[in-house]
């Protein structure tokens, strides 16, 4: 949100609102003036707390689902930007979404991150059907220059097969300095290396999913 122009002092109305049922998804979208045909819910620091106030839910990894729905018919694409981890939050976006899109940069950490993610996954759906299915894995801020990378980008290549996107999207010091502008990445540095991996990484998820390029 805040990558978006949204100070932080502006977050409300927001997902967390919609979450605890206190408004309806409608209720809470605001266009970004920045960005033509985007409508955006804010995160919240809200969130921090989000797993203790649903947890008397029934089936509180499905009230994500609930919000999303409703939306579907009036956009394209619905987009979320989901943490990683083990929060309900995070584990409730397999049940949310139609597709996963997984970035991990090139580091061991974030590997052995990515690989317990992918067993978590795989077992949710050996025990639930209808979740969504992994559309690709993103390799992000990569640095050839760094030890070791291009043998962790290989490692992940080898063992995902055609699940990595082609594109590698690169280190880039603009793509740290565009949220502090409230501007993405694409408009405060659309020539950079980065915007241009972003670019090419979107034309092959807009292939993978058989949607027209506008």
């Amino acid at each position: 949100s805040i990558s978006l122009g949204i100070a932080p002092a502006d977050l409300r109305p927001s997902i967390a609102d919609v979450l605890l049922g206190h408004l309806r998804p409608q209720e809470a979208l605001r266009t970004v003036a920045s960005v033509p045909n985007l409508s955006l819910l804010t995160g919240s620091p809200a969130l921090i707390q989000i797993d203790q106030s649903l947890a008397d839910l029934r089936r509180p990894e499905r009230r994500l689902a609930e919000i999303v729905r409703p939306l579907n018919a009036s956009f394209d694409i619905v987009i979320l930007d989901a943490p990683n981890g083990f929060t309900l939050l995070a584990h409730s976006v397999p049940y949310a979404a139609q597709h996963l899109v997984v970035p991990v940069t090139p580091f061991y950490l974030p590997l052995e991150g990515l690989a317990q993610y992918l067993r978590w996954y795989q077992a949710l759906r050996t025990r639930r059907k209808g979740l969504a299915t992994l559309l690709g894995i993103v390799l992000t801020q990569v640095d050839y220059r760094v030890p070791a990378t291009r043998e962790i980008v290989e490692i992940i290549r080898i063992h995902n097969r055609d699940g990595v996107f082609h594109t590698e999207v690169p280190r880039d010091s603009r793509a740290t300095e565009a949220p502090s502008h409230g501007m993405p990445l694409v408009s405060y540095a659309p020539r950079s290396s980065a915007s241009d991996a972003y670019r090419r990484v979107t034309g092959e998820i807009l292939y993978r999913l058989s949607l027209p390029r506008h």
